[in-house]
């Protein structure tokens, strides 16, 4: 019996192992020899949703007077973005944008059933690493960290109280997306952001916002519209990459 399952086991291994050194090697999901700059524009709709929390081990508030909702809103964010050179390493382009964003929950409190809606509208600055695990030939995974400054331009009245986010956020967050390739330049990237640490003092270092009287979570549904763009005429001839850049671009996820 153990010389049948040892037996069983070497041909799996043998299997794996063959299948592994004849797998079709991945076609570039960006040519880096000259063929599309290395940087263009994107664009960016998606929507939010304000996730109560009400784990106090998470940082939540839980009153078991008050019911928390959180609503669907909206944003539309715009940006640029830069391929890093020779496709980066553990991260392979950055990009930086510019968005508006609407965030929107209610209260409601349980004896009365009185409700209290709030929706802030921001202006948000934001920059990202990426780094890119491709599956295959159109298909990719996205990690991203980055930071977000967000200017509140309006919030409905009346005024949350006693607890809620002053007109000035910054966040540190992270994003996880899933990427597909489409005729060779264009790119559409479902991804969704949440904070992982706020930076004001009000929150004392938490990744949710008070408002109110709980703490809600910030979830952004954004679907990114990427495509690359030629070189024009009058941009330089293009530069092929050296053998040394090959082998590094040959080791890196954008393969």
């Amino acid at each position: 019996m153990k010389f049948g399952t040892l037996l069983l086991s070497l041909i799996a291994l043998s299997g794996g192992a063959y299948s592994q050194f004849h797998k079709k090697k991945n076609r570039p999901l960006v040519e880096l020899d000259g063929t599309y700059k290395m940087s263009h524009f994107y664009i960016s709709p998606g929507l939010t949703f304000m996730l109560p929390n009400e784990m106090e081990r998470l940082g939540g508030i839980k009153n078991d007077s008050i019911n928390p909702r959180g609503r669907l809103a909206y944003l539309l964010e715009f940006g640029g973005y830069k391929i890093f050179n020779g496709g980066g390493n553990i991260f392979n382009y950055m990009d930086y944008g510019i968005s508006y964003k609407k965030l929107s929950g209610s209260e409601v409190v349980k004896s009365s059933g009185y409700k209290t809606v709030f929706k802030k509208r921001y202006l948000s600055f934001n920059y990202n690493i990426n780094n890119i695990y491709q599956i295959n030939d159109t298909r990719f995974l996205q990690t991203s960290l980055g930071s977000n400054l967000d200017l509140m331009l309006f919030e409905k009245q009346p005024a949350p109280t006693p607890f809620n986010t002053d007109r000035l956020l910054m966040s540190f967050h992270i994003k996880l997306g899933y990427g597909m390739k489409f005729q060779n330049r264009l790119f559409i990237i479902p991804t969704l952001e949440s904070p992982i640490l706020n930076l004001k003092q009000w929150e004392s270092g938490k990744s949710t916002y008070g408002i109110m009287n709980s703490r809600y979570r910030p979830l952004l549904l954004k679907v990114r519209i990427l495509w690359l763009k030629r070189p024009d005429r009058s941009d330089c001839p293009p530069v092929y990459l050296n053998p040394e850049d090959k082998s590094r671009y040959d080791r890196n996820y954008m393969q």
